[in-house]
């Protein structure tokens, strides 16, 4: 197997056209959303102690109905499909929730849509921010949208624009800001430098001073050459997303090996934690799959050396047995990674190695990424199982939602797939019975047979959650996929 054969089967590490992002905004429209007719509790065993106690679609028609006149490559998108959304909450408000995703899929989305709810998830108002040739725009392409809210209302966006004129694609990492909880956004922002080598940006808020925020993103050979030079960039703001300092590495990998989706902790005691992917060939020509972190004491001006947390070798990838498509597991190359308010640090992963063998991993710190527990499987899970997202409450509560093909019957026609959540009240020590959220649908229906990278989890407190998600038809409405909320409660 070729290295790039390796690394596409390492759950699509990412070698094809990447990047994109946004910029001023458009006028925005409110919607009110329907509640959607899916029974939470139609499926499994309920969990004891949590119920789904609202679930909304997010997204809807496409607002591009024209497309894009003047992006290359058009013509080859699909009106109505969203995927990869990501969620974050108001630390100071939970009812104000702030959600992205990347819409109407191509080689990569037409732009990047944010929406904002005030009201728990009831209803949103969606918003376009100029980027791409749809927004008013330069770039032909967006994708990797990323939000993160910080004290004050204070709500950041980072996503990534690509320009097709060149082969590889160039990219650019852009950021915007909102003062009043994703209501409004300030103009885009440029991060670093305009190159085909920028990959995967992630975002987040600093934990106490609104104007200040911090963007990590791989910078390497696309498509991957060995020897590798591969790195992963830093850069921070301290007027809301105005400007940005000059890139530093956080880490470089060897020549062996690519260093490739990364995600920013803040720690209650001021340190920034990165914790990132790595896939190394070894000396006998095998690949491993490794989760490492390092360190900053100096809000990300210098890092320590990265450590490793876990390693394994690299699975092969997972391909769907009637239509030969690749599925969207991701093992460690595309992890999520949570942080609590007492410092102790989540991490969490796919681990299926066929449609009927699969699993998600969990792996804790609770000294804020200096010393890790084992790796251990959420119980309950024995087929094919993707995309976990992991969020931390307060007092030890843990949250991990993810796809899974339980009830998926060979031969049948669809792919039926599940949306799922577990939660565990001791820092990840023992779960709960898994809570069914939403589904089913058929995944074969979604764009692509795609549902991205990655999906998202955030906690309203100590242990509510609110989850965002993609699904396929049937339950998507308007086109092959929709962008679903659900607020994840206790049990009263």
């Amino acid at each position: 197997m070729s290295h790039s054969t390796a690394l596409r089967g390492a759950r699509r590490v990412t070698l094809c056209v990447m990047a994109f992002a946004l910029g001023a905004l458009t006028p925005t429209v409110a919607v009110a959303t329907a509640s959607h007719d899916a029974n939470p509790a139609q499926a499994g065993a309920p969990n004891p102690r949590f119920r789904v106690s609202l679930l909304r679609p997010v997204s809807g028609a496409s607002p591009f109905p024209e497309g894009c006149p003047g992006a290359l490559g058009d013509s080859d998108h699909l009106p109505g499909s969203e995927i990869e959304p990501m969620i974050t909450v108001n630390p100071d408000n939970p009812r104000n929730i702030v959600a992205t995703w990347q819409q109407d899929l191509g080689a990569a989305g037409r732009a990047d849509l944010v929406a904002a709810t005030h009201n728990g998830g009831r209803t949103w108002r969606r918003t376009t921010i100029r980027g791409t040739a749809c927004t008013r725009g330069a770039a032909d392409v967006a994708s990797d949208p990323w939000v993160s809210a910080g004290p004050r209302g204070s709500v950041y966006f980072g996503g990534s624009t690509a320009f097709l004129s060149s082969d590889p694609p160039a990219v650019r990492m852009v950021a915007a800001h909102s003062s009043n909880g994703g209501t409004t956004w300030s103009p885009a922002s440029r991060v670093g430098g305009t190159t085909h080598r920028n990959d995967k940006p992630n975002i987040v808020a600093d934990r106490t001073d609104p104007e200040r925020a911090y963007m990590v993103w791989a910078n390497r050979d696309i498509p991957v050459v060995l020897p590798s030079h591969s790195v992963l960039r830093f850069a921070r703001t301290t007027d809301a997303a105005s400007t940005w300092s000059e890139p530093v590495v956080v880490d470089r990998a060897p020549d062996n090996a690519i260093d490739v989706s990364s995600e920013i902790l803040p720690l209650p005691n001021g340190d920034l934690l990165t914790v990132f992917s790595r896939v190394k060939v070894k000396a006998d020509g095998s690949f491993a799959s490794q989760l490492l972190v390092t360190r900053s004491g100096d809000r990300g001006r210098s890092w320590s050396a990265a450590s490793l947390v876990t390693s394994h070798p690299l699975p092969e990838a997972v391909m769907d047995p009637e239509t030969g498509e690749e599925l969207d597991s991701q093992d460690l190359s595309i992890h999520s990674a949570a942080v609590g308010r007492d410092g102790s640090v989540y991490v969490a992963w796919d681990s299926s190695t066929s449609v009927v063998r699969g699993g998600i991993k969990v792996i804790s710190s609770r000294d804020g990424g200096r010393h890790w527990s084992v790796p251990t499987s959420l119980p309950g899970i024995s087929t094919f199982a993707m995309e976990p997202a992991v969020a931390a409450g307060s007092g030890g509560s843990v949250g991990v939602l993810w796809y899974d093909l339980r009830h998926d019957k060979p031969g049948d026609g669809p792919l039926t797939t599940d949306v799922w959540f577990a939660h565990s009240a001791d820092h990840g020590s023992t779960w709960q019975r898994a809570l069914h959220v939403a589904g089913p649908f058929d995944m074969r229906t979604a764009p692509l047979q795609r549902l991205g990278e990655y999906q998202g989890l955030a906690a309203m407190g100590h242990d509510r959650f609110a989850a965002i998600f993609t699904q396929a038809q049937p339950r998507a409405r308007h086109g092959q996929s929709d962008i679903f909320f659900a607020r994840i409660s206790p049990l009263q």
